[in-house]
């Protein structure tokens, strides 16, 4: 990042384009109160992330280490005229 001779951030014609440079000159700007809801909010959001990445990490997994083919259920998808097709 290009920075003037002060090192204040966003005075160089280059940090006028700058993403990062235009992002942290609207944080100093914004009120503690912003700031902390951001960020509780971006955890949340990470958390909420992780939660769906792990539900797709734990397949049922049978002996062979393929997925086992469960039954069609009552309103499952498979039995509304769906087949589900594994694949690897």
């Amino acid at each position: 990042m290009a920075h003037d001779d002060t090192g204040a951030a966003g005075q160089a014609p280059e940090c006028q384009s700058c993403p990062i440079c235009a992002g942290l000159a609207a944080l100093r700007e914004a009120r503690p109160e912003a700031i902390e809801h951001l960020l509780k909010a971006g955890a949340e959001l990470l958390l909420a992330a992780r939660a769906l990445l792990d539900g797709v990490a734990e397949p049922a997994r049978g002996p062979a280490g393929r997925r086992r083919a469960r039954p069609a259920k009552a309103g499952d998808a498979a039995g509304n005229g769906l087949q589900r097709i594994d694949i690897g």
